[in-house]
């Protein structure tokens, strides 16, 4: 299976997204999400808490490599709920733990909102087929 990577955002939640800039990773047996230099802009408080992990922004500023996820798809459950419009993906991992990915930075106004649709479906076709390859 070749590597699969894409520009994406980590989401707290589809209600109070607070978006985290990265990179989506499918290769080898797993699925990862790696923050990217963008993501030391971010309000990274609430991944803070949940990785249990102090001043990201600074260890990003460094160019050290922080990973949100990194686990085998084995592990892993991964979706795309229809009200996400394709543009959404959840991997639900051991623990409970519920990762919201998306592939286009969440904003509002009409116009980008129809735009990211279309892209996300596209990207969402890609993952699942990259994912069905992977055996996931």
């Amino acid at each position: 299976m070749d590597l699969r990577e894409d520009k994406a955002w980590l989401l707290q939640s589809r209600i109070n997204p607070f978006p985290i800039s990265g990179s989506l990773t499918l290769g080898h047996g797993r699925i990862s999400f790696v923050l990217d230099r963008d993501a030391g802009d971010a309000a990274l408080g609430w991944l803070e808490k949940e990785l249990e992990a102090d001043d990201l922004a600074a260890r990003i500023a460094t160019d050290e490599q922080v990973v949100a996820f990194d686990y085998s798809l084995e592990e892993c459950a991964v979706s795309w709920p229809i009200t996400g419009g394709g543009a959404i993906m959840i991997v639900r991992t051991p623990g409970g733990r519920k990762w919201v990915v998306s592939y286009d930075y969440p904003s509002g106004g009409s116009i980008h909102q129809t735009m990211s649709l279309f892209t996300g479906r596209s990207k969402a076709k890609e993952w699942k087929k990259a994912l069905a390859e992977a055996g996931a």
